[in-house]
């Protein structure tokens, strides 16, 4: 279990935007604790000791459910949790020194740590689109399941009453620290499997990724223009490339600075992005260079877009420029025919941009037929 909790320890430093790894570090961390009280406890063993060990078991399975939650991008019953722990551990007093039954309180904690994990349920449910989610999901269902039932299971096959005295030397010991053991086996092969899924997303989404503006980069365009599968839906719809370059951009970065320069290109890519939300995809092909792949439209509603993004960068707000200093942008327009490359489209665009430059800048200028 330690060996578990520094490697998905590891993972989660190694990749800190992975916080599913950190919490499934957490959990191993606490079952490590767990493991470890309950080991080495003996008749004479401090009930202050038990109690710390069963936290630590109830801990190991709410960090599961909540790097389960994480990961599915769900909002953790906080209040829910916390109001049914209040109650559990209410009740795990009386029955260690109101109304002392060792049966009763082995059966609450079990029982507990399984109702803990369930919670993991349903984010994956609603989630398992893919084999490792539905793996996830059923290595849960079944520990949760072993948690609540095993204490049942063993009492009806042993039969024999269970006290303080005799716990620790009982065949419930054993037995309950080899299904332990397989559980939290079981669980970190398919959490790790989990996490090493996570993290091929992760870096393949961050190549395909500007880091500074956070759209698409030139590969991940080009992987979008291969991977568009939508049909052409009339006579008069097109696919567009409109291609934009921000006028005199080198004279904002020699004035003011590159680090106002990237605020600029950052304001720039927020607001493209959110005119062509419901039109298409942006991308920064190059330093203060931007791409729109649109979506099938008539080329009036491409020109309108391209238009209307022109328009629209000149009142855009930069605090750290001169009040009189008004970015504006040059836009090139491509129509892609049904054989086109991605490379001749934006080379047609890229044309018309330049046409659009020398004609005076901050227009929009439409690309000759291929």
């Amino acid at each position: 279990m330690a060996l578990f909790a520094l490697v998905f320890g590891v993972l989660h430093f190694s990749v800190k935007s992975q916080k599913f790894s950190g919490w499934v570090g957490l959990a191993y961390v606490a079952a490590f604790i767990a493991y470890m009280l309950a080991s080495t406890r003996t008749p004479s063993t401090p009930m202050g000791l038990i109690f710390l060990s069963t936290g630590m078991f109830w801990i190991f399975s709410l960090a599961i459910s909540r790097a389960i939650y994480i990961r599915c991008n769900a909002t953790f019953p906080v209040k829910l949790v916390g109001f049914g722990l209040a109650i559990a551990a209410v009740y795990l007093i009386w029955l260690s020194f109101v109304a002392p039954d060792i049966y009763a309180r082995t059966l609450l904690v079990n029982g507990g740590a399984g109702l803990l994990l369930s919670l993991s349920l349903w984010p994956l449910w609603k989630a398992g689109t893919k084999l490792i989610d539905g793996a996830l999901f059923g290595v849960v269902a079944t520990v949760a399941a072993t948690f609540v039932i095993r204490v049942v299971a063993i009492n009806i096959v042993l039969g024999h009453p269970l006290t303080e005295q005799s716990y620790t030397e009982s065949t419930y010991v054993w037995l309950f620290q080899l299904t332990n053991g397989i559980a939290a086996l079981a669980l970190a092969i398919v959490l790790l499997v989990a996490a090493g899924h996570d993290m091929v997303l992760h870096f393949h989404a961050q190549s395909h990724r500007d880091p500074l503006t956070d759209l698409l980069n030139r590969r991940g365009l080009k992987g979008l223009f291969a991977a568009r599968t939508d049909e052409k839906q009339g006579a008069i719809f097109v696919r567009t490339i409109i291609l934009f370059d921000i006028d005199h951009f080198k004279q904002i970065n020699d004035q003011y600075g590159h680090a106002v320069g990237d605020k600029v290109l950052q304001r720039i890519a927020d607001t493209a992005m959110d005119l062509c939300q419901e039109y298409g995809q942006v991308a920064r092909t190059g330093g203060e260079e931007f791409a729109v792949l649109t979506k099938w439209m008539p080329v009036e509603t491409a020109q309108f877009l391209a238009q209307n993004i022109c328009d629209s960068l000149r009142f855009v707000v930069h605090p750290e420029l001169d009040s009189n200093h008004q970015v504006t942008a040059s836009f090139g327009l491509a129509i892609l025919s049904d054989t086109d490359s991605l490379h001749a489209g934006m080379d047609r665009a890229d044309k018309a941009l330049y046409h659009a430059k020398q004609n005076g800048r901050n227009q929009v200028a439409l690309a000759k037929a291929a």
